[in-house]
């Protein structure tokens, strides 16, 4: 008797996108892999978002729920308490997958008997598509030793060699690039206080406990990032605060869990490279630069970020870079300023 083929759920929150969901959506029914289970949740959307839906009714993979506005978090975890999938994925619904994601990332699992495969993923602009590379390998199978020291790790923060791309600090945060075995993630709830770090904090959970990794450098993942949704262009208030309380959290993290040493100084290292976020979020503020400058200042003299740039080891960086972390080390905010609006003039125009 023939094995039968493996099910995998796709869980899709859905609210007010439908500019953008039909693509999503033929993205999933047109994978090459088409045993599939594709749970699409409406969140309350006030736009055409469940009407698309509806176009996909006929499909006997899809199923469809609608319910009053819950959140993400929420819909993603009524998904995994549906889901009948052996392996599990999220999936944005303004983004779309590429049509042989899936059946790449099943063959790699079923290969390697793998809890999670991890591909890469593609940022698409309004004009331009820009790969994003998450490891510098073309394939990577890591036991549960191997998985803890070079991506659970990771997750907390970059350290050594890997400081020479500090762009990459997030890359690996997504949970929409990774295929996970049911026994991984069944028993995790995306529900957190934590905020925009609550993708961050699942994958923490998940990867703790992985005994087999596998990573794929192919983009099986097209994350949308047009203007209107790029984080740096709408200034939030309480990002400090909040950030500062989620490498708290980490730290109890840490401690509670004896990760050791390594774990803490990749934290510090986050901590230390938080600044560029937090620099372009201050710049949407359209405050005077002095004033800018200030803010800055303030948030270089608080503890966390005075010890994270004592311990930090920049020999990695490049000029720029290094640069960039010297101004923070030596609170030289006025200038530190000036090349933050210089690096945003031209990421909006490269």
């Amino acid at each position: 008797m023939e094995r039968p083929e493996t099910l995998v759920s796709i869980i899709v929150p859905v609210y007010n996108t439908s500019a953008f969901l039909r693509q999503c959506l033929d993205s999933l029914v047109n994978q090459t892999y088409p045993h599939l289970e594709i749970i699409c949740i409406n969140d309350g959307s006030t736009d055409q978002s469940l009407d698309i839906m509806l176009e996909f009714d006929d499909d006997p993979r899809v199923i469809l729920i609608d319910q009053t506005n819950r959140g993400c978090s929420f819909c993603r975890d009524r998904g995994l308490q549906m889901a009948t999938g052996e392996y599990m994925m999220f999936i944005d619904s303004d983004d779309w997958l590429d049509h042989d994601a899936i059946r790449l990332l099943v063959k790699h699992a079923e290969a390697e008997r793998a809890d999670a495969v991890m591909g890469t993923y593609v940022r698409e602009y309004e004009e331009r598509s820009l790969p994003k590379r998450i490891f510098e390998a073309d394939f990577l199978s890591y036991n549960a030793e191997e998985t803890r020291r070079f991506v659970h790790r990771r997750l907390f923060g970059l350290v050594g060699e890997e400081l020479a791309h500090p762009e990459t600090v997030d890359a690996l945060n997504s949970n929409c690039i990774t295929l996970y075995h049911r026994d991984l993630i069944r028993h995790l709830s995306f529900r957190s206080p934590y905020g925009s770090f609550v993708d961050l904090y699942f994958q923490i959970q998940a990867l703790e406990h992985c005994q087999r990794f596998i990573y794929i450098d192919y983009p099986i993942y097209h994350y949308r990032k047009t203007n209107g949704q790029s984080e740096t262009s709408v200034y939030q208030r309480n990002l400090v605060n909040s950030r500062l309380e989620f490498f708290h959290m980490l730290m109890t993290y840490i401690e509670e869990h004896d990760l050791g040493e390594d774990y803490t100084r990749a934290l510090y290292n986050r901590i230390a490279l938080s600044m560029i976020g937090i620099g372009l979020n201050e710049l949407s503020s359209n405050k005077p630069l002095f004033a800018q400058a200030e803010v800055l200042r303030q948030v270089l003299q608080q503890k966390e970020y005075k010890e994270a740039y004592s311990q930090m080891d920049m020999r990695y960086f490049d000029l720029k870079w290094r640069t960039f972390f010297q101004l923070c080390k030596h609170e030289r905010t006025v200038p530190l300023v000036l090349m933050l609006r210089s690096v945003n003039y031209l990421r909006k125009r490269v």
